[in-house]
């Protein structure tokens, strides 16, 4: 389905790939894995559009390859109120009313060749999707994802998880020939993680998904790629096999790395005694004797052993704080607080935070985290107080609610006050 042979692609100031080589076959069910920052999400555009790249080595792909693709990021659209069922839907109604529209035109225009040529094309897409079962398909994946009593929900009322589950089964059914998902498992607690699970079990045809997750990647795939160090594996098995190939090959390579060394560091003191015998005495064969050991070391410094590729190279991150309030005082604090949309999602929520607390919130998805988050941030609920030294920042879900996406890194911080080029750097 997707052949990829040498293939090498740089940044301007990184280089991601340097011939990679690797085959996604029809019904695969592809975990792609490695380091943030080593260029999956880039290798996963490049399969989107292979024309809006310069790389070296060849991409292959059949010509009519259908690409289905859920983002790492979840986006709705604001200003399109719709319920989950329509939002799932919404090919099969367009096509549908597509249909519906061309039989009525079929039946007062006198162009009825290039109407039924339409028709038909209509039809044939329809029928593609398995257009005519759609409303017991979306049923049947609602069901597998235990989403069910969501199905007449407004978009809108759902949570950051229960989104991208409804993202995937639309993107399911759109039946393409490869789907594509980026981290699908952001946002997810356990339970959902469990019905993406099912649903990437119960999906026949080929997929590829970016996951760093332990528990989807033991329990959802026969093919694993590896992305680490501009250098890219392929094992064609389960992750718990990869895993165990991948220790194997490390202690052997690191024997065969350390007996290299050895030899390298033996040949360079022979070298350096020749060089000192040379000094004094300037005989021929002395001299072609540190020859030959030069080469020899040239030689040895070539092929030997190259780091094992398990050594993946981690972020040091260091987040220094320097404005811990010295008199612990009460920083935020809820009184009986309550929020309701259609129902009554929070009741009578009390707690208190202090200032130097560090506090996590948990609990399933859909029961009012974020839009807890969200009051507190907006703080114009009189059941939340908080004191007026305490300055407030927040990290959304949605990528787009933090930053301009237009913007480059530079600009962003320009922003929000860093003043030049050097202290941005240096912070970063």
């Amino acid at each position: 389905m997707i052949k990829f042979d040498k293939v090498s692609y740089s940044f301007p100031q990184k280089d991601l790939y340097t011939d990679v080589s690797f085959t996604i076959e029809e019904g695969q069910h592809c975990a792609f894995i490695g380091a943030s920052g080593s260029g999956k999400s880039t290798l996963i555009d490049i399969i989107m559009d292979p024309e809006k790249y310069v790389f070296d080595g060849n991409v292959e792909m059949e010509p009519s390859l259908k690409i289905g693709y859920v983002s790492q990021f979840s986006q709705r659209d604001k200003d399109k109120e719709t319920t989950v069922f329509e939002y799932i839907a919404e090919e099969f109604i367009k096509l549908e009313n597509e249909i519906a529209t061309l039989c009525a035109e079929m039946g007062t225009s006198d162009d009825i060749e290039t109407l039924l040529e339409k028709y038909q094309e209509a039809l044939d897409a329809f029928d593609a999707i398995d257009g005519d079962n759609y409303e017991n398909n979306i049923n049947k994946k609602l069901n597998a994802a235990n989403l069910t009593t969501h199905k007449d929900r407004m978009i809108s009322e759902l949570s950051g998880g229960e989104f991208k589950l409804i993202q995937v089964i639309k993107e399911m059914l759109n039946n393409p020939d490869l789907m594509i998902m980026d981290e699908p498992d952001v946002f997810l607690d356990f339970e959902n993680l469990n019905s993406l699970k099912n649903l990437i079990n119960s999906h026949k045809k080929t997929i590829l998904v970016i996951t760093h997750n332990r528990y989807l990647l033991n329990h959802c795939f026969n093919k694993i790629i590896h992305l680490e160090n501009t250098e890219l594996q392929e094992f064609d098995g389960r992750y718990i096999d990869y895993n165990f190939s991948l220790l194997q090959t490390k202690i052997e390579l690191q024997e065969m790395a350390i007996a290299d060394e050895e030899e390298i560091a033996r040949n360079e003191e022979l070298i350096k005694i020749l060089r000192e015998k040379a000094t004094y005495n300037a005989d021929a064969s002395r001299g072609r004797a540190l020859k030959a050991r030069v080469k020899i070391q040239e030689r040895l410094e070539a092929n030997r052993i190259k780091h094992p590729f398990v050594d993946i190279k981690q972020p040091y991150i260091n987040l220094e704080t320097n404005n811990e309030i010295e008199e612990e005082i009460i920083a935020l604090k809820t009184d009986d607080l309550g929020i309701s949309f259609d129902e009554v999602l929070l009741q009578n929520v009390n707690f208190e935070i202090k200032s130097n607390d560090k506090v996590a919130i948990i609990g399933t998805n859909g029961v009012g985290k974020t839009t807890l988050l969200k009051q507190i941030f907006k703080n114009n609920n009189d059941a939340i107080k908080i004191d007026e030294n305490i300055k407030l920042a927040y990290l959304s879900q949605m990528q787009s609610e933090v930053v301009n996406e237009s913007n480059t890194i530079l600009q962003e911080f320009y922003d929000v006050g860093f003043e030049t080029y050097g202290e941005i750097r240096r912070y970063l």
